[in-house]
């Protein structure tokens, strides 16, 4: 159901769930990981997580960056970067200190931009909302941003 390439960061293997292949629940992937496959739970990767053009997700993820291709119904928090290529297609809320949009991308959701000196945020039940978010849009487009 995985399959291990070669390494492609110095941070080791990357893990790829092939088209072909469609899993419901959680996954936990140490490192890089591509989703080209169908997904139903939530994915977190300590890495960078490329999602495919054939890749179907109805999931929350986590992960350091997240390029996307295909289509995401789902929350997203990432670390660093989150990129939508021209053929992506996501449906959720952001949480991300970057975030690139290519012409033809298109999304539907919150967006939250971090703060790039604050660490990541850690919320607590009686907590009011941290000051590391420096922006919180409502966004649906065709990525004609």
């Amino acid at each position: 159901m995985f399959k291990k390439l070669s390494p492609s960061h110095s941070s080791g293997d990357t893990t790829l769930i092939a088209a072909e292949c469609q899993i419901i629940g959680s996954i936990k992937i140490n490192g890089n990981a591509r989703i080209d496959g169908k997904i139903e739970g939530t994915v977190q990767s300590t890495g960078d997580l490329v999602i495919g053009p054939s890749a179907y997700l109805t999931a929350d993820i986590e992960a350091n960056t997240v390029s996307i291709a295909g289509e995401v119904h789902g929350n997203i928090k990432t670390t660093d970067l989150l990129e939508l290529n021209s053929t992506a297609r996501l449906f959720g809320d952001i949480s991300t200190r970057q975030f690139k949009v290519d012409q033809g991308a298109r999304f539907t959701g919150m967006s939250q931009l971090l703060d790039e000196a604050t660490p990541p945020v850690i919320s607590h039940e009686n907590s009011k909302e941290s000051s590391s978010a420096k922006e919180t849009t409502r966004v649906s487009t065709l990525a004609e941003i």
